[in-house]
C-alpha cells in the first residue's frame, strides 16, 4: 500500500529517516484508512523495540505520509540464519519482540500482521536490536485510531496467511483481540526454531485462498520437533542452528514443543492469555525452571530442579553415603506427604467440581442437567464438616484445602454462616503456615470476602478485597484472571454499599482490560458489562445503561443461546430499565418473554422466576392494571411458601417482601378489606421471622 524511501531530514534536526508515502494510484479509502491508522498507532508507542514515528503530514498531491526512525536491518529469520544463531540465541533475540508487542497491547493496539519482514534486526553497538515495524493493519482496542478505520474492517481479511490466527481467518469476524498476536508470535517462533511455518502451502500452484483459510482454522500444525524429524532440510536447518541433525529435534522435544503449541491453539482461550505469559515461559525455559505450558508432573519439576542445581547436588552427593539411611527415610516420608497432598487435591477437585457442585440449582441449570431440587448433598456436607474437626492436626494445609472446598460449597448453597466459619479457618491455617502474601492464602481471603459480601457485610468484604487485589496485582500482574476476578468482586461490593461512583470507575477500568485481554465475547467481560449497566441504572444514567444492556444482551445471545440463564437475566434487566423510565410498552414484551423462559427453564418457584414475576407485577401496578398484577404476586407468595430452599433465612425475607407487595397492590387498587387481610398476614410473617433470627 505504500512506498518507503530512505530519506535525509534537514529540519528541525539532521538525520537519516524512513519516509512512507501512499503509492500513486492506491489512494482508495481503504488504503488511506490503513495508512492513517498506522501513523496514529505508531505515534502512541514508546518502546526501544518499536520503530518510532518522528513526523507526519500530507504531500502537495494530497497523499498522506509519515516519517519514522530508519531501521537499517533485515528480517529476523534471515538475520538468525545469517548469524547461525543457536536455539537459545534465537529465543533471546525473540524475547524483546514479545516485550514490544506487549507494550503495544498495553497501549490498546493489536499488530495483526506479525511476520519476519515486520521484525527487522539491526546491529547496534555490537548487539542485535530487533525492531517491530508496520502497524498498518493495527486495530485499536481502547480508542478510535481514525475516522476511516471502519473502512478497513468491513468484511476484509487482514494479515499474512502463514502467520494468521484462526480467528483472523474467519470471514467477517471482527472480535480480534490480543491473543491473535500471541498466535502470530507463536508462528514466528515456530519458523525461527524449525525454518518452516506451522501451516505450509505453495502460494504459486497450491490451494485456493479460501482453502488456505480453512486449513488455518481447522488443521492442527505438527509440533516443531516432529516437523524437523520429517524435514528433508534437516541437515541444513541443523547447520544454521549450530547443531547436528540427530540432536536438534531432541532440543525441541517437550518444552519448546509445549510453548509453541500453546501459542498455536485453535481455541484462543487455551493460548497464553497475554504475550507476557509467552515471554515468561520462554524465560523459564532459558533459566531451567518449570513452565506454565508444561504438564504438572512431579517428575518433570524434579528434573528441572536437578538441572538448575547440578553443582550443589554434586556436592551434596558426597555426603550421601553418610546420610543414606536418613535420606531414604526422609525421602519416603516426603513422597508419602506429596502423594497425600496430591490425593487430597484430587479428592477436593472431585468434591468441588463433580459432586458438591450438583447441590447448586444454578449450576445444574448452567450444565443443562435435569433439575433435582431434592438432591441431599447438604446432609453429606454437614456430616463431612463435623468430621473434619481435629482430624488433620498435623496436616494444616490439607485441612485448609478441604475447608476451602466445604466453605465454597456452603457459599453456593447460600448457607453463609456455615461457609464463613470454614473459610475463616482455612484462611487462618494458610496464613499461619504459608504467610499472608502466599497465593493460596489470598485465595482463602478472597473466598472469605465473597461470603461476607453475600451476607451484606460490605465494609469487611471491601477491606479484604482491597488487600487481596493489591497483593494479586503485585504477585500475578494486573491482567491475571485471579486479579481480574478480585477487581470484579470489589466493584460489586462498592455497588452493594451504594458507592456507585467507585463501582462505576472500577467496572469501567476492569472492562477496558477484559476487552483487550479476553475479548468482548468472553463471559467474564460480559458480566462486567452487565454490572456496569446496572450501576448506570442505579445512577439514573438511563441512556448509558440502555446502550450497555442492549450490547450485553446481543453478545449473550450470540455466544450462548436465546434461552441461556445469562441471556434471560440480561433480558429481565433491560425490561426493568424500561419500566423505571415509564417505557411500559417496551418493557412488557421483554418481561413476558423472560418470564415464559424462566418458567420453562427453572420452574415456577425458582428465585429468578419469581424475581421476573415480581418485576412484571410491579409494572402492571404502576399502570393501574391491578387485575393483571394480582395473580403474579399471589403466585410468587404461594411459591415462596412451597419452596424447598437451601436458603431459608433469605426466603423468609423474600416472603415478607412478597406480602408487602400484595399490601401495596391492594392499597393502590382501593380494596380496604384485602389490605386489612394482608396486613394481618404481614404482621404474622414478621413475628415469625423475628423468632427465627439467629
Amino acid at each position: 500500500m505504500g512506498v518507503v524511501y530512505h530519506a535525509h531530514q534537514s529540519q528541525p534536526v539532521r538525520r537519516e529517516v524512513a519516509l512512507k508515502v501512499i503509492k500513486p494510484g492506491m489512494d482508495s479509502k481503504q488504503v488511506i484508512a490503513r495508512f492513517e491508522s498506522e501513523r496514529q498507532a505508531l505515534a502512541m508507542m514508546d518502546h526501544a523495540n518499536i520503530a518510532r514515528v518522528l513526523d507526519a503530514g500530507t504531500t502537495t498531491a494530497g497523499l498522506p505520509y509519515f516519517v519514522m526512525e530508519l531501521v537499517a536491518g533485515i528480517p529476523i529469520n534471515r538475520y538468525c540464519d545469517s548469524k547461525r544463531l543457536t536455539l537459545k540465541e534465537r529465543i533471546e533475540l525473540f524475547l524483546p519482540v514479545c516485550q514490544a508487542i506487549q507494550h503495544a497491547h498495553q497501549k490498546g493496539i493489536i499488530h495483526r500482521d506479525i511476520k519476519p519482514s515486520n521484525v527487522l534486526v539491526k546491529q547496534e553497538e555490537n548487539r542485535a536490536m530487533p525492531k517491530v515495524i508496520d502497524f498498518g493493519l493495527a486495530k485499536a482496542l481502547g480508542e478510535k485510531l481514525s475516522d476511516a478505520t471502519t473502512f478497513t474492517n468491513f468484511g476484509g481479511m487482514v494479515g499474512t496467511l502463514q502467520y494468521m490466527s484462526p480467528e483472523q481467518a474467519e470471514l467477517g469476524r471482527k472480535d480480534i483481540d490480543t491473543r491473535s498476536d500471541v498466535y502470530s508470535l507463536g508462528a514466528l517462533l515456530y519458523e525461527l526454531l524449525t525454518g518452516t511455518t506451522p501451516i505450509e502451502y505453495d502460494p504459486a500452484g497450491g490451494p485456493s485462498y479460501l482453502e488456505v483459510l480453512q486449513r488455518i482454522r481447522e488443521e492442527e500444525p505438527e509440533p516443531p520437533s516432529t516437523r524437523l524429524r520429517r524435514s528433508t532440510e534437516m541437515e541444513h536447518a541443523a547447520e544454521l542452528r549450530q547443531s547436528d541433525p540427530t540432536r536438534l529435534p531432541k532440543l525441541l522435544d517437550h518444552e519448546l514443543d509445549w510453548i509453541v503449541m500453546k501459542t498455536l491453539e485453535k481455541d484462543r482461550a487455551r493460548r497464553y492469555e497475554t504475550v507476557n505469559g509467552l515471554a515468561r515461559d520462554l524465560q523459564r525455559y532459558l533459566a531451567g525452571e518449570p513452565l506454565e505450558a508444561a504438564p504438572p508432573s512431579t517428575t518433570y519439576r524434579m528434573s528441572k530442579f536437578v538441572r538448575r542445581h547440578r553443582a550443589w547436588i554434586a556436592i551434596a552427593a558426597a555426603f550421601t553415603a553418610l546420610l543414606f539411611a536418613g535420606v531414604v527415610v526422609s525421602s519416603w516420608m516426603a513422597v508419602r506427604a506429596s502423594r497425600a497432598e496430591q490425593e487430597s487435591r484430587a479428592v477436593n477437585d472431585f468434591l468441588r467440581n463433580d459432586l458438591l457442585a450438583q447441590a447448586s440449582i444454578d449450576k445444574q441449570v448452567l450444565r443443562d442437567t435435569k433439575l433435582d431440587p431434592h438432591l441431599e448433598v447438604r446432609t453429606a456436607l454437614d456430616r463431612a464438616a463435623e468430621q473434619i474437626e481435629g482430624k488433620f492436626r498435623t496436616q494444616p494445609l490439607i485441612e485448609a484445602s478441604i475447608r476451602q472446598t466445604i466453605g465454597g460449597t456452603y457459599t453456593d448453597l447460600g448457607l453463609f454462616p456455615e461457609a464463613q466459619r470454614h473459610l475463616e479457618r482455612a484462611f487462618e491455617l494458610r496464613r499461619h503456615t504459608l504467610g499472608q502474601n502466599n497465593l493460596e492464602t489470598l485465595t482463602s481471603m478472597n473466598g472469605l470476602a465473597r461470603v461476607l459480601e453475600r451476607q451484606r457485610k460490605f465494609a469487611n468484604a471491601e477491606a479484604l478485597y482491597v488487600e487481596v487485589l493489591e497483593a494479586r496485582r503485585r504477585l500475578l500482574g494486573a491482567e491475571h484472571p485471579e486479579t481480574l476476578d478480585t477487581t470484579y468482586s470489589l466493584a460489586a461490593t462498592y455497588g452493594g454499599e451504594g458507592k456507585y461512583a467507585l463501582a462505576e470507575d472500577t467496572y469501567a477500568m476492569l472492562l477496558t482490560v477484559q476487552r483487550r485481554v479476553l475479548g468482548e465475547e468472553n463471559l467474564n467481560t460480559l458480566a462486567s458489562m452487565a454490572n456496569l449497566a446496572a450501576i448506570y441504572h442505579f445512577e439514573r444514567k438511563y441512556a448509558e445503561a440502555e446502550q450497555m444492556y442492549l450490547r450485553a444482551l446481543e453478545l449473550y445471545r450470540r455466544i450462548n443461546k436465546e434461552e441461556a440463564p445469562k441471556s434471560v437475566v440480561a433480558l429481565g434487566n433491560l425490561a426493568e430499565l424500561y419500566r423505571d423510565q415509564g417505557k411500559y410498552a417496551q418493557a412488557e414484551p421483554l418481561y413476558v418473554k423472560a418470564l415464559d423462559i424462566e418458567r420453562r427453564l427453572l420452574g415456577e418457584n425458582h428465585r429468578d422466576t419469581m424475581y421476573v414475576m415480581n418485576g412484571l407485577a410491579d409494572m402492571y401496578r404502576r399502570q393501574g392494571k391491578y387485575a393483571e398484577a394480582e395473580p403474579l404476586l399471589l403466585s410468587r407468595y404461594q411459591g415462596l411458601l412451597k419452596r424447598e430452599s437451601t436458603t431459608p433465612a433469605a426466603d423468609r425475607i423474600r416472603l415478607e417482601q412478597a406480602a408487602e407487595s400484595i399490601v401495596r397492590l391492594y392499597e393502590s387498587w382501593g380494596r380496604p378489606e384485602k389490605v386489612a387481610e394482608w396486613k394481618q398476614k404481614l404482621q404474622e410473617i414478621k413475628r415469625a421471622n423475628s423468632l427465627k433470627q439467629p
